[in-house]
Formats: C-alpha cells, structure tokens, sequence
C-alpha cells in the first residue's frame, strides 16, 4: 500500500520559533529553508521542511524549492514491518512521511507477521515494488530475521529501525543507549541507590544487548559495582513482546535480589519495565520506597494502563526515527560507496513517580 505523506493538524504552538528549538537552530534558519532561499545544507532544509510537515506547520506549495534533479525524480522507498503493534508503526509512519515530503519520495509499506518474514524473499509472495525493482531503499521496522536483512541489503541500500544486524549492509538508526542508560544509573544514584540491577536482558536482542553494555559501563563510571547474579534474563518472546507478560521464574531470582540489597530496577524496555512494576506492586512492595524501577524507550509503548504510576524513562520521539531513516537513505542513494553507518537519535530523562528524587531533595514527578 502507498502512505500518502500527510501531515498532522496545524497547532497554534507550532510556528518557526518551535521548528527551531526542536532541531537546535536558529529562526532565521528556519525561516530560510521553509522560503527555499540558498545558502543551506541540503540536509538542514530536509530537515527542516520534514519536521515542519510533521508538526502540521502549514507550508505553502511554492514555498519551498527543491533542486530540478529532486523535483524530476520520484523515488519509492519501501517501509517493511514485522510488528503486532500498530501504534508504533503510526509514528514510524509518520515521521518517514514527512521527511519524504522534503525529499521527493513514495513511501510504501508492507506488513508481515513474525513467522512470514521470509515470505518477503519469495518471488510469489514478496511485496510486487520489491520484485519489480521499483523501490530503491529499504527500512526495516522492527526484529526481522539477519539472513533476510543481509539478503535485501546486498542487493538495494537499507536501513534498519532500532535493532542492529552486524554483518550485514544495513545502516542502523539507533537510539543513544550510551547516554540514555548513563543519565538513568545516575539518577539512581542520586536518589541514593547503590545496588542496581538490570532486569529483562535478551542478548539475542541487538538493542537489550547494548543497553546492558550501556548499564555495566555506567556502574563503572559511577563508582558502582557490577554484580552479574544481578542481572535477570528474559527469552527472546518475553524480551519482544507488545504487552505486558505474567511473573514467571525470574519472580525467584528477584526475591533472592531484593534480599541481598537490590533496591533499584533498570528495564531495557517499555514492557520489561511495565511487567517488573506491576509485579513489584502485587507483592505489596512501596514504589519507590521499598524499590525503584525505570525503563528506557517508554515514549514507544504508548501511556500506562491498568493504574500503574508513571514511570521514570528516556523518551525518543519515535517520528524522529522514522524520519532519519528515510534521510539517510536518500544520502546512501547520493553515496552508494560510502561505508555501513549507525546513527544514534538522543533520548530524554523523563522522571516519573517510580523513582527516588536526588538526595536531601524534596521529590517531583515531571511525568503525568
């Protein structure tokens, strides 16, 4: 199916003074790129045009001006998604959509479910733009199989959503996990935890693997030691699950943990964190009295349900990724030589109601 790009309904608040603030330039920048005068990067003015069409800033037809080569060539780029939540896809969707706008490009889309990846290699079942030739670029969404990532990326540029799959030719839009975990540990610490542990690691899972890397170099860094019986494993369904999961035998080892002076949870994960909590909650445990607990990448699991208190977290705006996704793919088409690249989209210390404040501080949750 095609995705129109369409943008969302126009905000009083958007204006250029907010387009500015979220890309880190200035307003007359800004203004610039929107009136299509010279004198900026290409890649700023896609930015800019992108986001601006993503925050439904009204933008006049003639308003902005592309290069003839741009305008006269219409490029497809395929979005492939493996995922029972459609939540997600929607501002995946829709931050691809609007940078395709800057970049003169067809945003199509096709979906799988998990046990049919492969079904996209096949020349019956695969998707018609795919067989045709008709798309010059990839994003995958979501956990697809290597082999099916290294195959498309042989053949047509691609870039991977989140996970990462070494070995293979597929760029990675990422997340910077490095920072994000290292801002969550030290928060902890300031709130006067000295025993963390990392609950949900799946090392089969590219991005719970790095953000528990994330998590060792952090306790280091901090002063912390790093205790592996402190770490609790999850089997690949758990780690990639889109809803909540039952307590199970890992329910043992975190009793064992408590007791031993683990007082404080990092989650690698909106729904590690989410099924940690509301077991914490069931055993009668204070949150964050008795134990603290935080995940990362909350912003892609949608609000808490069920009564569950705000949890502590680093939000990326998921448009974001789906927009550097199609960016960078139009560089690799203008750059078919240059080397695989992973580029890391900061995330946000959103602080919420499941973890202590610093120290000698009088606590406020910044996250309703």
């Amino acid at each position: 199916m095609t995705i129109a790009p369409m943008a969302r309904p126009p905000s009083p608040r958007v204006n250029l003074a907010s387009i500015a603030e979220r890309l880190g330039v200035s307003i007359s920048t800004v203004s610039r790129a929107l009136r299509g005068q010279d004198g900026i990067h290409q890649e700023t003015r896609s930015r800019i045009v992108g986001l601006a069409h993503q925050m439904g800033y009204s933008l006049r037809p003639a308003s902005v001006a592309e290069p003839a080569s741009a305008q006269n060539a219409l490029r497809h780029v395929l979005a492939l998604s493996q995922t029972s939540s459609p939540q997600v896809d929607q501002r995946y969707m829709a931050g691809m959509s609007g940078a395709a706008v800057a970049a003169n490009v067809a945003v199509l889309a096709h979906l799988v479910a998990e046990a049919q990846c492969a079904s996209v290699l096949d020349p019956k079942l695969g998707p018609a733009s795919l067989r045709a030739g008709l798309v010059r670029g990839v994003v995958f969404l979501h956990r697809w199989p290597k082999e099916v990532v290294a195959q498309i990326s042989q053949k047509i540029p691609a870039v991977s959503v989140v996970h990462d799959y070494p070995g293979t030719e597929a760029d990675l839009i990422g997340i910077d996990d490095r920072t994000g975990v290292s801002e969550l540990v030290a928060h902890f610490r300031a709130g006067g935890h000295r025993r963390i542990g990392f609950f949900g690691l799946c090392p089969e899972v590219s991005w719970s693997g790095a953000r528990f890397a994330a998590y060792v170099e952090a306790l280091l860094a901090h002063g912390l030691e790093f205790d592996a019986r402190d770490v609790i494993r999850v089997d690949r369904a758990t780690a990639l699950r889109v809803g909540e999961f039952a307590p199970g035998p890992w329910t043992r080892e975190l009793a064992e943990r408590r007791k031993s002076g683990v007082d404080a949870w990092l989650c690698p994960s909106a729904i590690t964190g989410r099924s940690l909590l509301r077991h914490l909650l069931s055993q009668g445990l204070r949150v964050p009295e008795d134990v603290a607990v935080a995940n990362y990448h909350g912003s892609s699991a949608g609000e808490l349900s069920g009564g569950l208190p705000a949890m502590t977290t680093t939000d990326i705006v998921d448009e974001e990724l789906g927009a550097a996704a199609v960016r960078r793919l139009m560089t690799r088409l203008d750059n078919p030589h240059e080397s695989r690249r992973a580029i890391l989209i900061p995330a946000r210390l959103s602080i919420g109601q499941t973890t202590r404040p610093a120290s000698g501080h009088t606590r406020t949750a910044t996250k309703q």
